[in-house]
């Protein structure tokens, strides 16, 4: 049986105290990197991070895991997505700067510590919102060589998780929101190291079930890479039936009340209501429609929404071009 090592220590550099877990089998094998709580207010990583830490010394077999339980600690502390006196999102901000903005320099601290550890994969631990579905999505390759088998790579490891995979949004839309400057996306355009984001969980707490669920999905990437024997079980919530993409459900040209029609999960067909807009008084201002055929992947947090918001996450089929 192998014997497995836990060594604590912390990513170097200025700034706020970033704890890294190191989880090392004698026996060789990949470098897997985990990081949770990159956004401030999302926080389910957090409590992930530690329940994988203290599962691997039973479950590894090969290889070596490092885990950041915060990515940033300060926004934790202020209950912030951001980095507190700085408005760009930091999974918007890599590969980083030296001389940047202090998101910018931030960055550059996170991926200077990720590179030197030459991982063959990077997890990211992220939340949607507090109903959804959980999910495992996998980035656009949108530069470099060997495209289409990076993008393979990266959806064999998210189908690995157990949940439902979706790919983002297509490759205009996927540079428009600069998501290849997202910590998983700057890898997989830049250097081209595989990564896989999990979406599970509430933001703003902690929740055991949640918990749970991104143990089994990243343990279960861990075992599709033969570092440990543990496949994750398939979620009640997981779509396999075809090939799926995330999108913004339609947005409102109406402001008032969101009501949503349908629960995350739950499919629907195109012109099908996804939901109202009404006053206070109860009139419907605006019913909100489905522009083709999908499922519903999140509700909004917001009950009250202006003209421009975006009623749900929904995923709809990959051939969908919108």
């Amino acid at each position: 049986m192998s014997v497995v090592r836990i060594e604590r220590g912390r990513l170097g550099g200025p700034g706020p105290v970033m704890p890294v877990l190191t989880v090392r089998a004698d026996e060789p094998g990949p470098v897997v990197v985990v990081g949770g709580n990159l956004h401030g207010d999302e926080c389910t990583g957090i409590g992930a991070v530690h329940a994988v830490a203290a599962l691997l010394p039973d479950v590894l077999q090969r290889g070596t895991v490092h885990l950041y339980p915060s990515l940033n600690p300060k926004g934790l502390e202020a209950g912030t997505r951001t980095i507190p006196g700085d408005a760009l999102d930091p999974n918007r901000a890599f590969p980083g700067s030296m001389r940047g903005s202090p998101t910018e320099r931030h960055a550059w601290r996170i991926w200077s510590d990720l590179m030197a550890r030459r991982p063959a994969l990077y997890i990211d631990l992220h939340t949607d919102s507090g109903d959804a579905i959980p999910y495992a999505i996998v980035d656009r390759v949108v530069r470099g060589r060997g495209q289409d088998r990076m993008a393979a790579r990266c959806v064999e490891l998210a189908e690995a998780s157990g949940l439902t995979v979706l790919r983002e949004y297509p490759a205009d839309r996927y540079r428009r929101f600069e998501l290849d400057r997202s910590l998983p996306g700057a890898l997989v355009n830049g250097p081209g190291v595989p990564a896989v984001t999990l979406e599970i969980g509430p933001r703003r707490r902690v929740d055991p079930r949640a918990v749970r669920l991104a143990v089994d999905g990243v343990v279960g990437i861990l075992s599709a890479l033969w570092m440990a024997r543990r496949p994750a079980p398939l979620h009640a919530s997981r779509r396999a039936d075809r090939v799926w993409r995330r999108d913004s459900g339609p947005r409102t040209t109406r402001n008032g009340l969101l009501i949503p029609v349908l629960c995350p999960g739950e499919s629907f067909v195109r012109g099908q209501p996804l939901a109202e807009i009404r006053g206070l008084a109860g009139e419907v201002r605006e019913v909100l429609r489905a522009p083709g055929p999908g499922f519903v992947v999140a509700l909004s947090e917001r009950t009250h929404v202006a003209v421009g918001s975006a009623t749900c996450t929904i995923a709809v089929p990959e051939e969908t071009r919108r």
